[in-house]
């Protein structure tokens, strides 16, 4: 069965006018994401990851969980669709509601988009099964089109060293 021009035409505008206002609204969620600061009793967590996609995406990465006094390393792999596109990231984040460390281990789940053409930032909120939430801001490179549904693992790899946490006060990312 063909369908009409005129079908096929209002099928392609509207998906053209979904990506613009896709696009156009990233950078003010992302503006407004990154204005939260982390209360006192806040973790706060340093990453680095890339991600590569062509349809379907794969993140992969580490990074520094500071927790009370102490610094734990983790990992994070994952991915989400559809997303086409290579970006490296890089940036900080609070962690809300974290009871006990290990309740940061788990699989986080995020909905979200994003645009990278060379520089960027992106903001992620994000929450795991125990209730511990996310929120991510970061610094991008590449280039990259998403508007995702993504699932990513975080895992504590080592016991914690000793102290260093950065202060409320340097967390501010603008």
């Amino acid at each position: 069965m063909t369908t009409p021009v005129g079908a096929s035409y209002a099928m392609n505008l509207s998906r053209i006018i979904g990506l613009c206002f896709l696009m156009g609204s990233l950078p003010l969620y992302d503006k407004a994401q990154a204005q939260t600061h982390c209360a006192p009793t806040d973790a706060v967590m340093d990453i680095s990851a890339r991600q590569i996609s062509a349809g379907v995406g794969y993140l992969w990465g580490h990074g520094a969980l500071f927790a009370g006094e102490h610094v734990y390393a983790f990992t994070v792999r994952g991915g989400g669709m559809p997303s086409i596109g290579s970006i490296s990231l890089s940036g900080r984040g609070c962690v809300h509601n974290l009871g006990r460390v290990q309740d940061f281990n788990g699989t986080y789940w995020t909905l979200g988009g994003t645009l990278t053409v060379h520089h960027g930032t992106i903001g992620i909120v994000m929450e795991n099964a125990r209730g511990v939430d996310i929120d991510l801001h970061a610094r991008t490179r590449g280039a990259q089109l998403s508007g995702q549904i993504s699932r990513l693992s975080f895992r504590l790899v080592n016991r914690p060293s000793q102290p260093a946490i950065p202060t409320v006060d340097k967390i501010h990312l603008n």
